[in-house]
């Protein structure tokens, strides 16, 4: 039998019935109640209705209806229905039917709330079903009284006191007993993914048995904790960042050290081989070194090696004439060895005059002038 012959001596009930197709969002058959219900011309017109478009908080709803009519269950809740657009309040019987294809669809009975309930108390349950902060209402014992659609939408059937709070429902029941307020933030992993919430529970009472209840409110901070672990994370990528560079600014330091060694050679005499090209920031650090060490040796002689300096411009060749100059103001006699071609010609196009100090052409010469003139001294 097609559901329009099954449900053919619901026709004349005084009660508005209909059968709603979850999975289309459609009504699939009404009842002559419920065409007036719902403010239709006629069931055809009422059938081609598109409902696709409801709200989260009513989806959430539905989808839980359905998921208790599978199971053999049937609910009962109050609604403010928008039939055409004007708010109509009343009790919702659903129960399990099977569709014409063989789908579970839901079987509505609507009976009329009493019209003189004050405006304020319906606003105020709308405005619960449709606010994103999870509301649940527990008895002193735990078992479900009432959850929003938001705690529905979010968790699913997985609504039970001890499974939404697996670690802490006894706390719960036991800090709200003893007429204190529960608080703390805890993680969720539901539908959507791991999610923050601020949980709040508190003493109530149930509106329907006048009973002792337990209030309990789910906010999410889900973003504002992902914005904390970002703050911290990008904290320590500086944090590590900074570690990083002084590291390199070490490495760089023991780079250049290596790259122009200072050498005591013994006989009041150091020196420094000097590797690669003469900038202005190698020059100065040298310059630091060597003059300390100048000063700590006491040497006479400072042999400055350029063998081994492969790139030498204008400016690297006046900062030689400057480090000699700061080198003789200590007392110490410079020693200028292995000056190639390349470097002499530098030297002249820089204009830099260099009779003053003493040039010899390798290392091996410098070490033996600077011996001999200590012999002489001696």
């Amino acid at each position: 039998m097609s559901l329009f012959e099954r449900l053919s001596a619901l026709e004349k009930s005084k009660l508005a019935v209909w059968v709603y197709d979850n999975d289309r969002a459609r009504i699939v058959w009404a009842n002559r109640e419920a065409l007036a219900l719902w403010k239709a011309k006629s069931q055809d017109e009422l059938l081609a209705r598109d409902y696709s478009d409801n709200s989260p908080a009513t989806q959430a709803r539905l989808d839980g209806y359905m998921r208790a009519v599978r199971r053999g269950e049937e609910v009962a809740e109050d609604w403010t229905l928008y039939p055409k657009g004007k708010p109509t309040t009343m009790t919702l019987h659903g129960g399990a039917i099977d569709l014409d294809d063989g789908r579970p669809g839901i079987l509505f009975q609507a009976m009329y709330k009493d019209q003189t309930l004050e405006g304020s108390m319906v606003r105020g349950v709308e405005a619960l079903r449709h606010t994103s902060l999870l509301v649940s209402l527990f008895d002193e014992q735990g078992a479900e009284l009432f959850h929003n659609p938001a705690v529905l939408r979010e968790h699913g059937d997985e609504t039970k006191l001890k499974t939404l709070f697996p670690n802490h429902w006894q706390q719960i029941l036991s800090t709200v007993a003893a007429g204190e307020v529960f608080s703390t933030e805890l993680a969720f992993s539901g539908k959507h993914g791991e999610r923050w919430y601020i949980v709040e529970a508190r003493r109530a009472t149930d509106p329907v048995s006048g009973a002792r209840a337990v209030l309990v409110q789910q906010h999410d901070v889900s973003k504002r904790k992902q914005a904390e672990e970002l703050a911290e994370t990008r904290s320590q990528l500086l944090e590590e960042l900074h570690k990083t560079l002084a590291l390199v600014e070490s490495q760089r330091q023991e780079i250049f050290a290596l790259s122009a060694p200072i050498i005591d050679v013994g006989q009041g005499t150091l020196a420094v081989p000097i590797i690669g090209e003469l900038s202005e920031s190698r020059g100065s650090e040298l310059s630091v070194r060597l003059l300390s060490m100048v000063s700590e040796k006491r040497a006479q002689f400072v042999i400055l090696d350029l063998t081994g300096c492969g790139a030498f411009d204008e400016a690297g060749a006046r900062l030689l004439l400057r480090l000699t100059s700061s080198i003789e103001l200590l007392g110490s006699r410079a020693v200028v060895t292995g000056v190639s071609a390349a470097l002499s010609r530098t030297l002249v196009h820089a204009g830099i005059d260099l009779s003053q100090l003493k040039t010899l052409r390798s290392l091996r010469d410098g070490l033996e002038f600077c011996r001999q003139l200590t012999k002489r001294a001696a």
